[in-house]
């Protein structure tokens, strides 16, 4: 019975380690390729080949809240996007501004924005400005030739109207990455 088990074992053990001479081996994705973004609106291949790094963030914005039920207070708000790195410089390639419903309402640059180390650059939503809704968001692509320190990129939403005031801020999410 001992010899029956013990066949049995070698048997597995051969068996488990055979490879099969006609699979392929796998390629190895580069790191590029395994980040690709959520659609091809925000893809990487469409970009420079020197680009090595970047990023598409998510930014939660509110133009208006709910406040007493059904009714809706507006708000201004502020996106400020932060190069954080003290020596290199990074290129925002989108800022795309979307409703409560997924809805394109605004693309904020037609041209590449290039911040310097230390640089920042705000995009506004006047208060008046309703068209994002209860539950609008920015998705900002940006990239750099090197790797860098990460940008710091947030949004604040203010109102000061009938002796009320509120503000708050939100922070960006990552939804996809190159080099990172």
């Amino acid at each position: 019975m001992k010899v029956i088990h013990l066949l049995v074992i070698i048997l597995a053990f051969t068996l488990t380690n055979c490879k099969n001479e006609n699979s392929s081996p796998q390629k190895q994705t580069p790191i590029a390729e395994k980040n690709i973004p959520l659609s091809e609106e925000y893809n990487w291949r469409n970009y420079d080949d020197k680009i090595a790094f970047g990023e598409v963030l998510f930014v939660p914005v509110y133009s208006s809240i709910y406040h007493q039920s059904e009714r809706t207070f507006d708000l201004a708000a502020t996106l400020s996007i932060h190069n954080t790195d003290l020596h290199s410089q990074l290129i925002i390639i989108k800022i795309d501004y979307y409703d409560s419903d997924g809805n394109l309402v605004e693309n904020f640059i037609k041209e590449k924005v290039e911040l310097n180390p230390l640089g920042s650059k705000q995009f506004i939503i006047k208060e008046t400005d309703i068209s994002g809704g209860t539950a609008a968001k920015f998705i900002i692509q940006w990239v750099s030739e090197k790797q860098i320190i990460k940008p710091i990129v947030e949004a604040v939403m203010i109102s000061t109207s009938s002796q009320q005031g509120i503000s708050f801020k939100t922070e960006s999410r990552i939804l996809s990455s190159i080099g990172y």
